[in-house]
């Protein structure tokens, strides 16, 4: 179902972001998303100075994730 790479990589998010009860959502987006990407944005959001953080780091990982041109059917990305 899911690679060693996939499941270490939800867990290394999980962890950053002090959001262990989403594992699962991190896990799809392992499916979902490249892995470059991931671990492009998770640098970014965990190394956000936290007055620049308006609700929570997971909050704001989750809304790059979802809002990112990787959802968008119309490129081809793999």
């Amino acid at each position: 179902m899911y690679t060693p790479t996939e499941v270490q990589m939800a867990h290394e998010m999980a962890e950053a972001l002090n959001d262990k009860k989403s594992l699962a959502f991190y896990l799809s987006c392992t499916k979902k998303y490249p892995i470059q990407f991931l671990r492009t944005t998770l640098t970014d959001v965990v190394n956000k100075p936290d007055h620049a953080v308006y609700t929570t780091r997971a909050r704001l990982f989750t809304s790059i994730v979802t809002n990112s041109i990787y959802n968008t059917h119309d490129l081809p990305w793999d």
